[in-house]
């Protein structure tokens, strides 16, 4: 599998989920983790179980809607570990479980100020990070990008819109030798999809999987993990699937 040693790397949203997975695989393979989450205690017990596994790990409360939060993130990260070589932007929030017409406009403008506007302002710096150096990037977005699902027009908007930001950031990152792709995960043993799946019954009518179960945060970050190693080299602007087929039914 690729190492990362001495590699910098940010995992936000890194508290739990497939970001607490990638942060935890990257350390074991030698990378040095700045773990970003608004949850402090969440993100400082991931941050010590590496540390006692032998791990190299930074925790930092962060709100990634908030630019001055981002710089801060970034800047601690650079400084704690002399540059930043990548990252994978996993933090998120789910939808308000509305049907559109009933959709406030402070819960819209809640999931597309973190979901795209969060991930807008954690790409804009951290690309900045890596000018001179170059590195790479991976925004992990969702199936909802492409699948429209029951009370979650504000969420499948904002999952959309990463898309588009993350191919128009790989055109202007190509030749600072910055990558920039995008995961699009399916159903995932996350905290977060259970809030989910509890605030709004009717998504599970929406999904179906052809592989009939849904993926461990793990192997979502094995996905991204590779998107940011060197064996991805030629990967730029890419979208890809990691939903056990839902997206092809």
């Amino acid at each position: 599998m690729p190492g990362f040693d001495g590699k910098s790397i940010i995992v936000t949203g890194a508290a739990s989920g497939i970001g607490a997975a990638a942060a935890r695989i990257l350390a074991a393979r030698g990378a040095h983790v700045t773990l970003a989450d608004r949850d402090e205690a969440g993100v400082g017990a991931i941050a010590e179980q590496i540390a006692q596994g032998g791990g190299k790990a930074l925790a930092i409360a962060a709100d990634i809607a908030d630019s001055e939060s981002v710089r801060a993130m970034i800047g601690a990260a650079v400084s704690a570990h002399g540059g930043l070589d990548g990252a994978i932007n996993s933090a998120g929030v789910p939808q308000a479980a509305k049907p559109l017409h009933e959709l406030g406009e402070a819960e819209w403008d809640f999931c597309l100020g973190v979901n795209l506007r969060g991930m807008f302002l954690c790409l804009k710096h951290q690309v900045a990070a890596m000018l001179g150096r170059g590195g790479a990037v991976v925004a992990i977005s969702s199936a909802a990008a492409e699948k429209g699902l029951f009370n979650s027009a504000d969420y499948c908007a904002s999952k959309a819109g990463v898309l588009g930001l993350v191919r128009a950031a790989a055109i202007d990152c190509a030749e600072h030798a910055i990558r920039v792709n995008a995961l699009l995960p399916g159903a995932t043993s996350t905290p977060l999809a259970f809030r989910s799946r509890d605030a709004n019954p009717k998504l599970a009518g929406t999904l179906r999987v052809p592989m009939n179960r849904m993926a461990e945060p793990e192997e979502v970050a094995a996905a991204a993990i590779w998107l940011l190693s060197d064996e991805a080299s030629y990967v730029t602007g890419a979208c890809i699937a990691v939903d056990g087929g839902m997206g092809a039914t």
